[in-house]
């Protein structure tokens, strides 16, 4: 499988305060409409971060449009395109929901949500399920 980060130039021009108009054409260069999306995820606050209390397990949620996706940063997501298109057939790195996190968690644009190791096992059932 291809590597699922940003490259370290890509997270320097995520990092900066805005993106300029080179920076946006290079993603959607890059990305196509998946970086689109997941810029609008982000911007929407479509994204959370889950930590678990006592063990400090954290789980990353992005809401897309039929329902809430599970992404463990870099490595999986739990949508059927990630399943589709990068794992059988290889012709993408990542979905728009592992882009979006790893955009949400470079800009801080994301909503930290703290629950217990309790509820987890609760949110996992609906968390782990495929389209």
């Amino acid at each position: 499988m291809n590597n699922m980060a940003l490259s370290l130039t890509e997270v320097k021009k995520l990092s900066g305060e805005s993106l300029t108009q080179n920076d946006i054409e290079y993603f959607r260069n890059r990305y196509g409409k998946r970086f689109v999306r997941a810029l609008r995820v982000v911007e929407e606050k479509k994204v959370s971060k889950y930590q678990f209390r006592p063990s400090e397990t954290a789980i990353w949620i992005v809401r897309g449009r039929a329902r809430q996706y599970m992404v463990i940063p870099r490595i999986y997501c739990t949508c059927r395109s990630f399943y589709q298109d990068v794992v059988i057939s290889r012709e993408i790195n990542m979905c728009y929901h592992l882009l979006a996190q790893q955009i949400a968690e470079i800009r801080n644009l994301y909503d930290l949500v703290e629950s217990t190791d309790a509820e987890r096992r609760r949110m996992y059932v609906e968390w782990r399920r495929t389209d």
